[in-house]
This record gives C-alpha cells, structure tokens and sequence, in this order.
C-alpha cells in the first residue's frame, strides 16, 4: 500500500470514528440525566472521568504504539470502544454505565495516539523529502493541506455529521443510536483489519554528523519544538472554557442550552471552512510563527469570553460568544497543527510516545484550567473566571514566542556539517589522494600553446 493510500485510509477512519463519538460522546450527560435521573454532581463527576482518563492516557497509549505498533494500538482501540458503546447502550445500573464510560475513554487512549503516529509518519516523509530535494518553498507550494490539517478536517466533517445525528434522535432513540455508533467502530475495525499494512513503513532518521556544533545545534532545536509544544497544548484549555463559562453566561440570562449545540455548529463550520487555507499560511510563515499566532488568537478569544460576560444586550452576547468561537477556532487550526509536526519531526522510535505527551499535556492543562475557573465563577464571577482562564495561553503565548526565536536546524543531506554549504565555517573537504604532500615535486607547467602577441607602442609602426 502507498503513502498516500495509507493516509486516505486512516482519513476516512478518523471521520467514522468521530460520527460514532460526536452521536454519542458529547450526550452522555443526557443520557446519564434521563435514564438514571442523576444530579448535576454526578453526571459532572462521569464526565470529567472520561476526560481525565482518555487525556492521561493518551501518552500511554503512545508508548505502547511505539512498542506494539500503531497498527495494534489502533485495532484494540475500536474494539474497547465498540464494548464500551454497547455496555453504555444496555448497562442496567449507574455503576455498569460509569464502566462504560471509562471503557470509552481508555479506547480514545488507545487508538487516538496511534492515529497521530501514522499520520506523524506521513507528515515526517512529506518533509524529509522536500529538504532532500533542498527545496524549502515545496511543501508550501502544494495544493493540499498538511496531514495533520487533513486529519482535523476529517473529524471535524465526521463530528458535523455524529452531532447532528444526537441533536435529532436523542434522548429518545437512545439505544439505537448507541448501538448504531458501536457497529459503526465494529465496522471500521474489520475494514483497517483488512487495508492497514501489518508494518508501518518508517522513514529513516536522517544522518547527523557527530561535531559538537551539530549536536548544539540539535539540542537547540529541541528546546525550541518543546517550548513551542507546551504553547500549544494551552490551546485545549481555552476550548474546555469555551464550552463551561459560556453555556454559564447563557444560564445566567436565561438562554436555553441548547444553543451550545450553536457554538459547537460554528466553531466546526469555522474550521472546516479555513483549516485547509490557514494550514497553507503556516507553512509559509513556519510552524512555529504559527503557534505563537494560534496562542494569539487564543487569548483574544478569551478575551471576547470575557466582554460577553460583560455586556448587557443579548445581541452583544451573540457577538462576543461568536467571537470567541472563531478565535478559539483559528487557534486550534493554528497551533495544533503545526505543534504535532513539529513533535513528528526527527526520529521515529518515539514518535507515538512525544504525540501522546502532547495530548495528555493539553488534557491535564484543561483539567487544572477547568477547575480553577470553575471555583472563580462560583466565588467571583463570570469576568474573573474569564480572566483567570487567560493566564494558560499568556503563558503558552511567551513559551511559542521563546521557541520560535530558536534557530531552526535542518539536519537534512548533512553528512559532515562543515561540509555543508549553508554553514559559516564551510570548508571544502580535498580528498587525500589530490592533497599536497611535502616529499612530492611541483608538477611541471604545461607549455603554453598559444604565445602571448608582442604588444605594439603607441606611435611607432
């Protein structure tokens, strides 16, 4: 199977895995409220348990892709997800459906980070062989968006879809819908069984030259895809307060929750809208120009969380909330992106590892940010919160900053640095066979061909 082949395959199971959770996941409160009449600290305590599980685990889900494969982890995820949907679907007792609520988490553990390393390893191959060709404009060039754009924009036309589908048929076809979203990974399950390679292809580490220079060089650039990582997973924390301290504001004047299902349609729209442009604009201004804009854009969408918090008109609430939909929207096309390829890039052997580290930072980041604005609403109000809820993409924004001051480094053709054209102390090497020796005579001139023509004085003929 080719590259690309390989991509559309997990493209196409990322959107059927994300209609089966959207349908279901994002109703779970719902259905715990409905058929087991549960109170507001319950279902609260359910939901926030699958979060902290899947999130927590996600890095181990990447340690074991990296030790069994992506291949496995991703099989055994949408098995775990099709029990925990049809245990969710006929649990008879509120502990029976906590246990399947965990069950789901733990397989969004599972096969999430497995997702993230193939489609790391597509991205990787992508640029190793745009620097091979030394052409660093190529992959801006292209037409398409990235992998890891592609991939947002599959789960979030397959979300549209699994949201729209619960909207409809929930609460009061529960069960089928619940089961329907089961066979839907049964389904999805035998089909990767029967296209995914058994064996990934890895792209080889490329060769890096041993001088203390390079390696400076590479621990540099290290630090710097760090600090641009940990900006990015502030991001999440911002979308969690998109969707806690806004349906708060709406309670508080007197807006039904059902236009949460509103922000949740726009915010997808947005991105589905300009994911594929913006994913082209980060590659031209480069991955980490792109973070640092994407915390940005983060922190000006708190911001607007925090005006609709303050206005008094209805309209105004509209406007702010939208606003911080779109803003928390391009932060997201903006920095998630472009921070898991930078994490793809380099060697693969821990790739699934360093995207699940990723994740399970976003996830723990969100918790702690939930948490505390939540405790500020209660005590303070809606604009401390906001303001609170601001303190992770500041801090995000001056860590992208850092890192994007990094010098880059493209270890790329590199097999002996001072070989290396682009490097200040460039050197041509002269093999030993064409050097000078001290013991050896001057090779003898080679007799001139053509005599130099006697030069004429002016005036004399």
């Amino acid at each position: 199977m080719s590259a690309r082949s390989r991509l559309r395959v997990i493209l196409t199971a990322q959107a059927v895995f994300m209609v089966g959770f959207s349908s279901v996941v994002p109703f779970l409160a719902v259905l715990a409220g409905d058929r087991f009449a549960l109170g507001p600290a319950a279902i609260g305590a359910i939901v926030g348990a699958r979060v902290a599980v899947q999130q927590g685990l996600f890095i181990v889900g990447g340690a074991l892709a990296d030790r069994f494969g992506p291949r496995t982890l991703l099989l055994a995820g949408c098995a775990v997800r099709a029990c925990g949907f049809v245990l969710l679907a006929l649990a008879p007792s509120p502990a029976l459906f906590v246990v399947a609520v965990l069950l789901i988490g733990v397989a969004g553990a599972l096969f999430s980070p497995a997702v993230d390393a193939y489609i790391g390893t597509q991205d990787a191959a992508a640029r190793e062989v745009a620097a091979a060709r030394r052409d660093a404009a190529a992959s801006a060039r292209r037409r398409g968006p990235t992998p890891f754009a592609a991939l947002a924009l599959a789960g979030e036309a397959g979300g549209i879809v699994g949201a729209v589908i619960g909207a409809v048929l929930l609460p009061g076809h529960a069960v089928a819908v619940v089961l329907g979203a089961a066979l839907l990974f049964v389904v999805a399950l035998a089909t990767l069984i029967r296209l995914l390679p058994a064996r990934m292809p890895r792209v080889a580490a490329p060769a890096i030259a041993t001088s203390p220079a390079v390696q400076a060089a590479v621990r540099t650039h290290g630090r710097g895809t760090l600090l641009s990582a940990a900006g990015a997973a502030t991001v999440l924390a911002v979308y969690t307060q998109l969707f806690s301290l806004l349906p708060l504001g709406m309670s508080a004047r007197g807006i039904g929750g059902g236009w949460v299902g509103a922000v949740s349609i726009l915010l997808s729209l947005t991105i589905l809208v300009l994911q594929w442009p913006l994913s082209r604009l980060a590659e031209r201004l480069s991955r980490p120009v792109a973070v640092v804009l994407g915390l940005a854009a983060a922190l000006l969408a708190v911001v607007a969380g925090a005006v609709s918090a303050v206005v008094p008109a209805s309209a105004g609430f509209a406007l702010a909330a939208a606003a911080a939909t779109i803003g928390t929207a391009i932060a997201v096309m903006l920095a998630t992106p472009s921070a898991q390829s930078l994490v793809a890039e380099g060697s693969p052997a821990r790739r699934a590892t360093r995207l699940g580290a990723l994740a399970s930072a976003g996830g723990l980041l969100a918790l702690g940010a939930s948490s505390l604005a939540g405790a500020v609403a209660g005590s303070h109000g809606l604009v401390a919160a906001w303001l609170v809820a601001a303190l992770a993409p500041a801090a995000g924004l001056v860590f992208a900053c850092i890192g994007a001051r990094t010098p880059a480094f493209h270890p790329h053709l590199r097999k002996d640095h001072h070989d290396h054209p682009d490097h200040p102390d460039h050197s041509p090497t002269i093999p030993e066979d064409r050097r000078r020796r001290p013991d050896r005579a001057p090779a003898p001139r080679p007799r001139r061909l053509l005599l130099r023509r006697p030069r004429l004085r002016r005036g004399v003929r």
